[in-house]
This record gives structure tokens, C-alpha cells and sequence, in this order.
């Protein structure tokens, strides 16, 4: 039996256009019930999220926990470049579209494009990209309303080599139903990255740490000047 108590941070940035469901999904990750209106997201918004005792071998008994910072991004091109400069430290990227809306699903070609532009090499890097359908509860009932078939969706997973993350509501599936999707999209993340994800946390603190200091500097540098 093999346990590891002390959380493997992540860090996560959900993608998409607006109203496709980013901030409904990332507002029931946080634990709070879905709302038919809300706000449309202004820049980003981050919350912490644990996700503990995560089977990462059933036949050996192996758990990990998990600490993830979740960002929840504006769709609107006007915050494209704001967000672009979360995808760098980034161990997953989560990318949504309105399965009743044909063009959030072509738009993601254009989300993809974005990653790719902002990260070298982003095949063989350590950021996983999943593709999660939402709004399934439209459907459900009337699948006249089905914009975006599955096969499409995976078909692209396919030639894009990004994981299929599947199809959900963040109105209608439970806290537990939304938290499995991404608990399996952690397990990948792990299984490509191991335990050498601690060394990388090490290396964001330092980081952290390190711009901390300079922004202390740069700030007393502003204060002498004013005085």
C-alpha cells in the first residue's frame, strides 16, 4: 500500500468562449451551486481546490492527494493576452465549448492555436490539454438542440493528441460527478509527470519568492524617488 498524505500541486486554467459554461464548472469545483445567471468573468479568478485519496492504482493501492489552483478565464478577445500568460506554469489546460453551439467548437482550433503559440514543443512538454463538452443537460431530452456530435469532438482529440475529456452539466451533474472528470484528468497529469512534479512546486516557489522580492525592491526604489 502506497500513500502520499502531502498534496502534489497543479495549477489549471479552464479555456473557452464566453458562455460556454467556464465559470459554472469552476463555481461547482468550488462548491457552490449552479446559478442560471451569472456574471461574465472580467481578467481571471483563482480558487484552491483538494482533491483527496485519488486512486492511482487500484491493484497496488496506490492514493495521492492533490492541491489544485484553478483559474477560470474571460472568453472575450479582448483578455486573449491576459490569459496567454497563465498557460506557461500551467500542468493542465482545460478547453470548453457549448455542445448546442457549433461555433464555440470551431473556435477551439482557435484556443489551440493560442496555447500553441505561447508554449514550445507543447506536444511533448508536461501540459496535458483536455476537451470537456458542456451544457449536455439541453440535449438530454431534445437532441435536436445538438450542435457538436461526439465523434467530432473526440476526432479532434484524436488528431490534436489531447485527452477526450467527455460531455457534462454543470447544471444538472452533481458536485461528485463534475469532480470525477477532473480527478481522471489529474491521474493522467500524474501518470505522465510522477512524483518529479514536486521539484517543479519547489521551482514555483522559488520563482514566486524571487518576484516577490524584486517587486519589494522595485517599490522601495518608487517611494525614495517620491520622497
Amino acid at each position: 500500500m502506497t500513500h502520499n498524505w502531502k498534496p502534489i500541486e497543479y495549477k489549471f486554467i479552464l479555456l473557452g468562449d464566453s458562455t460556454v459554461g467556464k465559470s459554472s464548472i469552476y463555481s461547482r469545483l468550488a462548491g457552490n451551486k449552479f446559478k442560471n445567471i451569472t456574471m461574465q468573468t472580467l481578467g481571471t479568478e483563482k480558487v484552491t481546490i483538494y482533491f483527496d485519496k485519488v486512486e492511482i492504482n487500484k491493484a497496488e493501492n496506490i492514493q495521492k492527494n492533490f492541491q489544485i489552483l484553478l483559474f477560470d478565464t474571460a472568453g472575450q478577445e479582448r483578455y486573449r493576452s491576459i490569459t496567454k500568460s497563465y498557460f506557461r506554469d500551467s500542468e493542465g489546460i482545460i478547453l470548453i465549448y457549448d455542445i448546442t453551439k457549433a461555433q464555440t467548437f470551431e473556435h477551439i482550433q482557435l484556443w489551440l492555436e493560442s496555447i500553441k503559440e505561447s508554449l514550445s514543443d507543447w506536444k511533448r512538454s508536461r501540459y496535458i490539454v483536455m476537451l470537456l463538452g458542456n451544457k449536455y443537460d439541453i440535449v438530454e431530452n431534445n437532441m435536436e438542440k445538438r450542435a457538436v456530435l461526439i465523434e467530432e469532438a473526440q476526432r479532434l482529440c484524436s488528431e490534436q493528441d489531447i485527452y477526450w475529456g467527455g460531455e457534462c452539466s454543470a447544471k444538472t451533474f452533481d458536485d461528485e460527478e463534475i469532480r470525477e472528470i477532473f480527478e481522471k484528468f489529474i491521474k493522467q497529469i500524474y501518470l505522465k509527470l510522477g512524483d518529479d512534479n514536486d521539484e517543479n512546486n519547489k521551482n514555483k516557489q522559488l520563482s514566486k519568492k524571487l518576484s516577490n522580492k524584486k517587486k519589494k525592491k522595485n517599490n522601495c526604489c518608487k517611494n525614495k524617488l517620491v520622497d
